[in-house]
């Protein structure tokens, strides 16, 4: 009997092994949606061969199925069998009875799709379930993530990319948990401050980045601790610029609010471009100033978007594209809708500054960031400046210095 029992267990263990093995990136996704929440497991004649647990309308591929089971595999590539149960070809949003919230939370009211939340700083997140795979971003603190599948073994990934695996995207669930707040982070940095330097500058970057994406009383706080922490600790951190982060909070915490005001003081900045010495305005730009410039005409500029917005034709020149659109009076005219500065002869003027490339980012900051909007975890030295209500100015630095502008309007 204690023969057999130990047969029966390697038996399983091999079983639960060669279903949770996730096979990476999928080249085809043609997924159906289950109707009810369960548990993905290795053998049809095991139930308790649990290798994971999916959620109401997860997206699975269905590869085969016994009288009993369907053999599916879920979206981190995980091959098992689930208990039959309808399988539908849409999604409707809904969830089924006693769908567990500690993997698949749905909000204070219950309405919205499954997630959790990135429980560090900067998570890395792979093309492939494996930590040698390839990094296609990282993740930041809080960011929300959807999943459907949750693998119930050690160190298993879950898949946050797209929807039909065309850029898929991993990341290991014993990362993900609920939301965190400011004040959590704050008060167990204050329990370690000065008793362990570890956790205290582990914990205040946390307090950094929820800063950041915080108040402006927030911002402030965080980053003077993260600055007493890095100088308690004697060390540097390559990544953070912690006095040029004190000045652009400083300025953030300036910025005009009204929004009639706002409006007035970026008219008075009177933006304008020379190119070759032309002088250009948005809204009055000709089709003669273009020929005379030397510009190609083309019917449309590859990855400009697609949401209402629809200029009649661009010009292009190396550096500088412009959008022509008819206006409210019927004439067909053109704005600046992207530069790259370094190709070509260009130049923005905004006030008294005339911005080319190199221009320096600390100047930028000091001088217009009253007017700028920026998302600095998720996109530093990517500024923004309101276009009314209609859509934004950005403007990217790299190294310090300007490197390209763009006109977007909101889709």
């Amino acid at each position: 009997m204690y023969t057999m029992n130990i047969f029966r267990f390697i038996i399983i263990l091999i079983s639960f092994t060669a279903g949770q093995i996730a096979v990476g990136q999928i080249k085809e996704w043609k997924p159906v949606y289950t109707s009810q929440w369960g548990h993905l497991i290795s053998s049809p004649d095991d139930s308790m061969s649990v290798i994971g647990v999916f959620s109401t309308e997860a997206s699975v591929m269905l590869l085969d199925s016994t009288d009993t089971h369907y053999r599916i595999k879920v979206s981190n590539g995980d091959i098992g069998y689930i208990e039959k149960q309808p399988l539908g070809r849409a999604m409707f949003a809904k969830r089924s009875e006693g769908e567990p919230a500690q993997y698949f939370y749905r909000g204070r009211e219950g309405f919205q799709a499954p997630h959790q939340y990135v429980q560090v700083s900067e998570l890395r997140v792979r093309e492939e379930p494996n930590t040698s795979a390839r990094v296609v971003r990282k993740a930041r603190l809080n960011e929300m993530m959807f999943i459907d599948y949750v693998p119930l073994y050690a160190d298993g990934w879950v898949y946050v990319g797209d929807h039909f695996h065309e850029q898929p995207a991993y990341i290991q669930f014993k990362f993900l948990g609920m939301e965190v707040s400011y004040e959590q982070v704050l008060s167990a940095y204050l329990e370690v401050k000065g008793k362990d330097v570890e956790q205290e500058l582990t914990l205040g970057g946390r307090l950094r980045e929820l800063g950041w994406n915080g108040t402006a009383e927030q911002r402030k706080e965080a980053l003077q601790y993260y600055e007493q922490s890095l100088t308690n600790a004697g060390r540097e951190n390559p990544k953070v610029d912690i006095a040029f982060e004190k000045l652009l909070a400083g300025r953030l915490a300036e910025g005009i609010t009204d929004y009639e005001r706002y409006a007035v003081v970026l008219k008075q900045l009177n933006m304008h471009y020379l190119v070759k010495g032309t002088r250009l305005t948005d809204g009055k730009i000709t089709d003669k100033q273009m020929e005379a410039l030397g510009m190609l005409k083309v019917d449309d500029i590859p990855g400009s978007p697609e949401c209402g917005w629809e200029p009649l034709y661009f010009y292009q020149s190396p550096g500088v594209q412009v959008a022509f659109e008819e206006n409210q009076e019927g004439k067909v005219l053109g704005g600046v809708y992207q530069i790259q500065f370094g190709k070509g002869d260009v130049t923005l003027g905004l006030g008294k500054e005339y911005l080319k490339e190199g221009y320096s980012e600390q100047d930028f900051v000091t001088k217009f960031g009253h007017l700028l909007a920026v998302d600095w975890v998720g996109q530093p030295h990517v500024y923004r400046i309101a276009n009314g209500d209609a859509g934004v100015y950005i403007f990217t630095f790299k190294d310090s210095g300007l490197v390209g502008f763009e006109v977007v309007y909101f889709c």
